[in-house]
């Protein structure tokens, strides 16, 4: 039985030491949170790329029941450049569920037609560690008895899920912090940035390690990005000027322009309603689409305003896109799935929440565009748009930020305006780049409104372009004129190659210096970032510390096995060379005897005759090995065995009155002691045989 449970132990000391879920590092709490088993998970992406995962619901507020809804991917085997990195996702809305940028976009799996989850190649978790957050509460698995009605409460309740999470996750509160997300999120992330940097300011004596902020086809001045419906659609091919209805769309899009010039004309930072009231505007985009759908009755096809390669039907005109949103949907209702992500309150779960954009009113905040010139006083921003997406296009993006005004200057500039940069991925030329003071805006090639679904490899190279991790390269033509590239590479061959050849290794400079060369390659600092000349020795030092802490634990490990392997041998050989019985079954004689197992005798060895000694001079390795071989240095078993002349017990040797009995020919008894006086401490045999 002891033996049984030793093994029991041993499996399962063995399996937390073997599984890097169990041994995270993280509080004990988090435990609650992990997930293990998802439908496929084991079946359909190979052991290796099984990503360390947390989820549930984290309790923010008990007074209103506020709980938010996280799912956590950390990569077991991180490339150097991403350790130390979390990265926060928010999908928009307001309203929408962040589980579609999870499963959707830049989490590592997709889900099947049969329900099951798939590894996907190009996850941003290989980066840095990838947290989806559902949010506000109300959103997707997230919960509340009160909704939030504006931006800076939703800062504020952020804030708090930040401390909670980092209860969990103590080891991850110095975490270099990106936010990352769409559409609404460009709402959502500037309004929480904010918040960051001015409770960093409030407590400078634990700050948060913000570094920046990647918004993706962001909703961030809406008026503004509304104007730019018409000439996008124009230019795409959309619509024409001969369309029944182009005068109509017309006098619309200049009842918007006459609101932008109105809040062009603002000079305060206070709430106007001309600013927070975008229906004027985003009319324009409605008038297109029904304007430009299939009139064939049996069909009634729109263009899909995510991406106008695309096209639904009308008058969703996108709402039914993407298409995994089929599998999705009935994956995160499964209630096996539910209680895979540990949820404590089970709920339907909807794309997107009615119920929270009901309760949320835009009115009662300015839009996110006035908090960009403080943001980008300390942060990286990058605005990356998916070319193909109509409702917040490229357009209305460069527009936005031709009229921003940050660090002294307005706009890019026009030597930037002029000649943009290159984006070149993995041989390919990605997209197009400006970039100035810490803002840099991306255009995606062949990309849609939701930039990580169509294209995830070549997406998460993004975060190498905000990173600084990529490489310049300038060219002159013919004409002498100087092009610039920014060239980025799968995940972790840049570092790889710079390791293998340090010699090569360039020196850093700065992204505005231009070659004289006709080709050259240069590293990089982050694009348009602050000075930060303490950002690369600490990651080094981090990355040092993190391999010394990994082999210290592994040998640790490897030294808890080694013993119990030794300690389970050693059970199992006392098991199975322990004698059934040391008890004669003749008949008994009424008298009674005193057993005791001869490895009890130890703890007498020096009354002993056989050489016992010696094992205490043997060392730890020398005495394992002999229990490993199953036998002592003088060949005996591992039990002591009586001498010639003694009697099995406590080393009395035999009576005077079994020598005589011997040395007549008649039958000793082995078991007879002189004295009756210890009758109730010892073992009668007739009570031996009936146990």
């Amino acid at each position: 039985m002891i033996l049984k449970i030793f093994i029991l132990l041993l499996i399962h000391t063995l399996s937390i030491l073997a599984n890097p879920l169990k041994n995270s590092g993280s509080s004990d709490k988090a435990k609650d949170f992990l997930v293990t088993e998802l439908p496929g998970l084991y079946q359909n992406v190979p052991k290796d790329d099984i990503p360390t995962m947390f989820a549930g619901q984290l309790e923010l507020f008990l007074e209103n029941n506020t709980n938010y809804f996280f799912w956590k991917f950390s990569d077991r085997e991180k490339i150097p450049e991403a350790k130390k990195r979390t990265i926060f996702w928010l999908n928009g809305g307001p309203g929408c569920s962040s589980m579609d940028g999870a499963l959707m976009e830049s989490g590592p799996f997709r889900i099947d037609r049969h329900g099951e989850v798939k590894l996907l190649d190009g996850s941003w978790h290989k980066a840095g560690d990838m947290v989806f957050v559902d949010q506000p509460a109300g959103t997707g698995f997230s919960f509340t008895d009160v909704f939030r009605h504006d931006l800076d409460q939703i800062s504020l309740d952020f804030l708090r899920f930040l401390d909670k999470y980092f209860e969990l996750f103590p080891e991850d509160r110095q975490n270099e912090i990106f936010f990352a997300g769409e559409s609404y999120a460009g709402q959502y992330i500037p309004y929480i940035a904010d918040g960051i940097l001015k409770y960093n300011k409030a407590h400078n004596d634990k700050p948060y390690n913000i570094k920046g902020l990647l918004i993706g086809n962001g909703w961030i001045s809406p008026n503004e990005q509304s104007l730019s419906y018409l000439p996008y659609s124009v230019q795409a091919g959309i619509i024409k000027t001969d369309n029944s209805m182009w005068s109509s769309i017309l006098s619309q899009h200049q009842k918007c322009q006459k609101i932008v010039d109105e809040i062009d004309s603002l000079t305060d930072n206070q709430v106007h309603l001309v600013e927070v009231d975008s229906s004027v505007c985003e009319e324009i985009l409605n008038m297109i689409l029904s304007a430009t759908r299939d009139r064939d009755h049996r069909s009634q096809e729109c263009f899909n305003m995510y991406d106008y390669t695309l096209k639904d039907t009308f008058p969703s005109c996108g709402m039914n896109w993407p298409p995994d949103l089929n599998h999705v949907n009935p994956f995160l209702n499964n209630e096996q799935v539910q209680n895979d992500l540990n949820l404590k309150k089970s709920k339907q779960w909807k794309e997107c929440s009615g119920k929270v954009g009901h309760y949320f009113n835009a009115h009662h905040s300015l839009p996110s565009i006035h908090l960009f010139p403080n943001l980008l006083k300390e942060l990286n921003v990058m605005l990356f748009h998916g070319n193909r997406d109509i409702i917040c296009n490229y357009m209305g993006a460069e527009s936005m930020i031709k009229k921003l005004t940050w660090n002294g200057e307005t706009g890019f500039g026009e030597e930037s305006e002029k000649q943009t940069i290159d984006w070149i991925h993995h041989g390919k030329n990605s997209g197009y780049i400006k970039t100035a003071r810490n803002l840099t805006f991306v255009n995606v090639f062949d990309s849609s409104h939701m930039v990580p679904f169509d294209i995830p490899e070549t997406s998460r190279a993004l975060i190498d372009l905000i990173t600084g991790n990529y490489d310049v390269v300038d060219e002159k033509s013919q004409d002498d004129l100087v092009k610039r590239s920014f060239v980025t590479y799968p995940l972790g061959e840049r570092q790889a190659k710079l390791q293998s050849k340090p010699e090569d290794k360039p020196a850093t400079t700065s992204t505005s210096v231009v070659s004289s060369t006709p080709s050259s390659t240069t590293s990089t600092t982050p694009i348009s970032s602050s000075s930060n000349s303490s950002v690369a020795s600490d990651q080094a030092d981090q990355t040092k510390e993190s391999h010394t802490t990994s082999r210290v634990t592994r040998l640790i490990q490897l030294l808890v096995i080694v013993v119990l392997i030794w300690g389970m041998c050693v059970m199992y050989n006392s098991y199975r060379s322990r004698p059934s019985s040391i008890i004669k079954t003749r008949p008994s004689s009424g008298r009674k005897k005193n057993v005791q197992w001869a490895d009890q005798l130890r703890q007498f060895q020096e009354e002993d005759d056989f050489p016992l000694h010696d094992n205490e001079n043997r060392g730890f390795l020398s005495k394992a090995f002999s229990k490993f071989k199953g036998n002592s240095k003088d060949g005996r078993g591992s039990y002591a065995p009586a001498g010639t002349s003694e009697d099995i017990e406590l080393g009395e040797n035999m009576s005077r009155k079994d020598e005589d009995a011997a040395s007549e020919g008649r039958e000793v008894d082995d078991f007879i002691i002189e004295s009756e006086d210890e009758d109730d401490r010892h073992i009668s045999l007739s009570q031996d045989r009936s146990t």
